[in-house]
């Protein structure tokens, strides 16, 4: 006789990026063991495709993660982990007071914490008729570099070339993807100090998590004010 096979609801949450609607069910205990293991492991290449593995396996509809942004995985999978597990993590802050530096068990409810604005527009004027658009990254981005890559100037750098759509000017709009990586490459080598600029605060503006947290020192009592962002700082 076959074991009875308990149904779990279903929950509905909103992709930032484009306003689509995502329905999904709670992950379950065996789903939990995979993310469990890939979070102890530290490799970010296998925590993120364990993280897309059991998201598109609690994901009722057909969704393409090559097209997901960064901020769209986090915020799946924050409302994911809020249904599955429970509203409200249990963290452990440092004291900013440098000669205490003692920690303070904080509880966060996920469904309080807000994603940061998104810019108004992907389009940057560099000079006069030259100009860019620009995507935000996906998670086919961050999969390509291990993390301290990403955290060098040359990984910036590299993030930019991907997340550039096209270069246009007064005479025609090029397709980057259609152009050698080299030729683009060349382009932002050329640009000033303050036109680049202009291109990686549209990267800094990308929307992410934040909620900021007060709380008193358990040991000086010191009150401290600090702000979370991104995903994995409230996993940790």
């Amino acid at each position: 006789m076959a074991l009875p096979v308990v149904k779990g609801s279903r929950y509905t949450t909103i992709l930032p990026s484009t306003g689509a609607e995502i329905e999904y069910r709670p992950y379950n205990v065996g789903e939990e063991k995979l993310l469990m293991v890939a979070l102890e492991s530290k490799d970010q290449s296998m925590i993120i495709r364990t993280l897309r593995d059991v998201m598109e396996g609690c994901i009722y509809d057909t969704v393409d993660f090559s097209k997901f942004t960064i901020f769209d995985f986090e915020k799946l999978f924050l409302a994911l982990r809020a249904k599955s597990v429970g509203e409200i993590v249990d963290l452990e802050l440092k004291c900013q007071e440098k000669e205490c530096n003692s920690v303070t068990p904080v509880s966060v409810n996920l469904e309080e914490i807000n994603l940061s604005d998104l810019p108004e527009s992907n389009t940057i004027i560099i000079d006069n008729d030259i100009g860019v658009t620009l995507r935000y990254p996906g998670i086919q981005d961050v999969e390509k570099y291990d993390e301290e890559h990403l955290q060098k100037p040359e990984g910036a750098f590299d993030m930019v070339i991907d997340c550039i759509d096209t270069i246009f000017d007064e005479e025609g709009v090029y397709n980057c993807k259609d152009e050698p990586r080299e030729s683009v490459e060349g382009f932002l080598n050329n640009l000033s100090s303050a036109q680049f600029k202009k291109i990686s605060s549209f990267f800094e503006k990308t929307p992410t998590l934040t909620h900021n947290i007060e709380y008193k020192c358990v040991k000086c009592g010191k009150e401290n004010d600090i702000e979370l962002k991104g995903l994995q700082s409230f996993f940790t």
